[in-house]
């Protein structure tokens, strides 16, 4: 096979996997294919201090051309073109198809296009210094330090549209009717991107505009969502040339009316340029009214203006029935204060009379206690003083039931605990026979004790301590 049919054989293989990407430049000697990155995962572009993440690349330019030596002895010329690649990356990328091993009598191109599809990986990085001072003729187009500003955003510019593209061939589904239909049936948003069919957008749009929202006040229909819709976005929704003339009118008037500076002339309606002097005076460049500023009426001279005087007396007002009813809350505070306050003085009170009943019963218990006490001790110091009185009487007492007998001779007691009848006794040293005697009547032990009303009871002597028992 000669070296003219196996580049014939290799541009239809060429024109079957391009397609569309492939361009035949000069008969069939030299022609253009166009090289797509596939981006499997998001692109990652670094240009200062920027980072920005797209999904798609332009494609890159790979030109052949044939000669008659190819393929049987040396490879095609070739000319490579990418603006986002700089002058020194093409030319490094040039060098590495020179080296790339070539083998005699067979062709070479896709194995070229194989080989520029790896250079881009998943990130790159745009510099503004190009250090290669080499030129070299088969490497065009790569960016300058004059032209990488323009590279960078043109580079985000072709995303955007890429990204567009492939929404309008894709079916989607609309978020207010959720009926799914082709992408380009529906507007995206520019500023929050929601996006919906046509249909709901313009029925949306008429309904606010009929409600009075317009301008910034026209928000996207998504719940939650802030952003206002762009006028072209407006104008390409309703499609109707009154209806966008009177959205543009209200703005517009609402726009003015929002500003300081500018008033409507109450007759011809026109807007009129105030200055910030403290007169009232405004002069309609349109119809040369003059009026006033405050209260659009016929420019009058008083000092203030009525409106001014109304609203002046509206504030008096209302400032004399938000002190009225600070005050009143004041009183009502002081109230619930008192309120509060005679609550706490009870409470207080109520503590200290338990205190105190608490304090007179420890007080009463304490003087039973002492009252019991002082009873005992004049008991005591009573009975001492009759010390010697009451032993006597307890000793005769005790002689009487016991079995005793006076001695005949000095009358002294004897008590009989054993032994014969003869007796002698120890005092008068008298000798006597017990039997002889004749018993006396037994004493009553109470005669002595219980037949006086101010005696107390043996049993509370005993309780006493008198030591008889």
């Amino acid at each position: 096979m000669t070296n003219l049919e196996k580049q014939t054989d290799e541009i239809l293989a060429l024109q079957s996997i391009f397609d569309t990407q492939f361009r035949l430049l000069d008969d069939n000697s030299q022609y253009e294919i166009l090289i797509d990155f596939d981006l499997i995962e998001p692109f990652i572009i670094r240009y200062n201090n920027e980072r920005t993440i797209i999904n798609h690349l332009p494609a890159f330019t790979l030109i052949i051309h044939y000669h008659d030596k190819y393929p049987s002895d040396y490879p095609p010329s070739f000319i490579l073109s990418c603006f986002y690649f700089s002058k020194s990356s093409l030319q490094n990328l040039c060098k590495k198809l020179d080296n790339y091993p070539f083998i005699k009598d067979e062709v070479c191109v896709y194995d070229w296009i194989e080989l520029i599809k790896h250079e881009i990986t998943n990130e790159l990085i745009l510099q503004t210094k190009d250090d290669e001072q080499i030129n070299d003729p088969r490497a065009l187009n790569g960016y300058s330090n004059e032209t990488i500003d323009q590279t960078y955003q043109s580079l985000i510019n072709y995303n955007n549209e890429q990204h567009e593209k492939q929404f309008r061939n894709q079916l989607q589904t609309c978020l207010i009717c959720t009926d799914i239909i082709p992408g380009m049936d529906f507007i995206r948003l520019h500023r929050c991107g929601h996006f919906y069919c046509r249909s709901c957008l313009n029925n949306y749009v008429k309904i606010s505009l009929n409600n009075g929202k317009f301008g910034e006040k026209l928000h996207c229909p998504q719940n939650q969502c802030q952003k206002a819709l762009l006028p072209n976005e407006i104008k390409q929704i309703i499609q109707d040339a009154q209806l966008y003339q009177r959205y543009e009118r209200l703005t517009l008037q609402h726009a003015l009316e929002s500003m300081n500076t500018v008033i409507w002339c109450p007759r011809c309606q026109s807007a009129v340029l105030i200055g910030s002097g403290d007169d009232n005076l405004a002069v309609c460049d349109q119809c040369h009214y003059t009026f006033c500023k405050k209260c659009k009426e016929k420019y009058h001279f008083q000092a203030m203006c009525p409106e001014d005087y109304l609203a002046e007396q509206l504030r008096l007002q209302q400032r004399k029935i938000r002190e009225r009813i600070a005050k009143q809350q004041i009183e009502e505070r002081e109230r619930t204060q008192n309120g509060k306050d005679q609550k706490k003085i009870a409470r207080k009170r109520e503590k200290a009379h338990a205190e105190s009943l608490r304090i007179d019963k420890e007080k009463k218990d304490l003087a039973e206690k002492n009252l019991a006490k002082q009873q005992y001790r004049e008991i005591a110091i009573d009975l001492s003083e009759e010390d010697a009185l009451l032993e006597e009487i307890l000793n005769a007492e005790r002689m009487e039931v016991l079995n005793t007998q006076p001695c005949p001779n000095c009358h002294v007691k004897i008590e009989k605990n054993g032994g014969c009848l003869h007796m002698y006794c120890s005092r008068c040293g008298y000798s006597f026979i017990w039997a002889a005697l004749e018993r006396p009547q037994p004493l009553q032990m109470t005669s002595l004790l219980y037949h006086s009303s101010d005696a107390m009871p043996v049993q509370s002597i005993k309780r006493g301590g008198c030591g008889c028992g």
